[in-house]
């Protein structure tokens, strides 16, 4: 039987990027018994044994073109196609299932009324017409379920994993950030988004509360979408931390171990994740994570990290102390072995041979 997988995420090279394509890659090499057919955009480089790619670049932001999409995919009569998110051809009426990130730009919109409501309308045509809907978390299969009444027998759940192409290639090159920075104490990095459910604003308060324990902690921000904010900078200066934050973008991929390495870990405040993406680094690195404790980040993360009270700045801020004042090296084998792109892909075919 034929399979199509639509590839072309429309993404800026993220996380949620890496991570499909390389499920596309676990999923096509551990393939044998079905024809499978990748399409993908000029971008992606790189041809997978057992598998035909076809190259792609309809715009999915004109129907005109999305259009000619459906009519190729139609062509094909696949027995089932693959999408991912709400970007299902228009009238596409074949069978098909969707892997869904997210629920956040439901509940977290950052685009403006039509994009939101235009993104809305796709998202629920998409999940009406599948076969089924394939959630990274319990959580958001419970939201689908209860917030968009997708019904039970129609969401599935796989394991995920941490994508491992969020190192660069490079020739790494030894720093001593304390020196290049004039840093007189640790710091801290984060290299999150400043979106509504990121909470940014609580880290710098904790900031800004550490120092009236005369505790001085820096905090790095390796993130171009908050560098560039500047209520961030102008927040900063109010709470009197400006001093202790320090905007790095874009950071040299050469030296970036060097940061990583050399913090007291990585920082997140987000009141809302479906899988931790954003760990991605820090794991990477073997880095301590603190982050906000959240259904999503204790499912895949146990006991591995340091949990945050999303509401209390004062356990925020006692916690991170008392972490700093007694270290302890992270210990990611056990999340590493149990979330990997070959279990993730051998479900998904697990998946198609019970719709089989």
């Amino acid at each position: 039987m034929k399979i199509g997988i639509d590839a072309r995420i429309c993404d800026d090279g993220g996380y949620y990027w890496q991570y499909c394509w390389e499920l596309v890659v676990a999923f096509c090499r551990t393939n044998t018994q079905h024809d499978i057919v990748v399409y993908r955009n000029n971008d992606i480089s790189g041809n997978i044994e057992k598998t035909r790619s076809e190259t792609m670049s309809f715009n999915r932001l004109k129907a005109f073109e999305e259009g000619k999409a459906r009519r190729v995919f139609q062509k094909e009569n696949f027995w089932m196609m693959i999408f991912f998110d709400h970007h299902v051809p228009h009238h596409y009426k074949w069978e098909y299932f969707i892997f869904i990130e997210s629920l956040k730009e439901v509940f977290f919109p950052k685009k403006r009324y039509f994009a939101r409501r235009t993104y809305q309308y796709k998202l629920q045509r998409a999940i009406k017409h599948s076969g089924l809907v394939i959630a990274m978390d319990w959580w958001s299969a419970l939201e689908l379920n209860e917030r968009l009444n997708v019904p039970e027998y129609k969401i599935e759940k796989i394991h995920w994993f941490f994508p491992r192409a969020v190192r660069s290639n490079v020739t790494e090159m030894i720093v001593d950030v304390a020196t290049k920075h004039d840093l007189r104490g640790k710091y801290l990095i984060y290299d999150s988004g400043n979106e509504m459910h990121n909470n940014f604003d609580r880290i710098l308060k904790t900031i800004r509360k550490l120092k009236e324990k005369e505790l001085i902690i820096y905090l790095i921000i390796l993130c171009e979408e908050t560098n560039k904010d500047l209520d961030v900078r102008s927040r900063s200066i109010e709470y009197d931390i400006a001093d202790q934050i320090i905007f790095l973008w874009p950071v040299d991929p050469a030296v970036e171990a060097s940061y990583y390495g050399q913090s007291a870990g990585v920082i997140f405040s987000s009141i809302y994740e479906s899988f931790p993406f954003h760990f991605s680094k820090a794991i990477s690195y073997w880095v301590p994570i603190f982050a906000n404790d959240i259904p999503a980040n204790k499912e895949v993360m146990w006991s591995s990290i340091s949990y945050l009270d999303p509401l209390s700045i004062h356990n925020i801020t006692d916690t991170i102390a008392h972490a700093l004042s007694f270290p302890k090296p992270p210990n990611y084998t056990q999340v590493k072995s149990n979330f990997s792109s070959q279990k993730s892909a051998l479900e998904l075919h697990r998946i198609l041979d019970l719709k089989d």
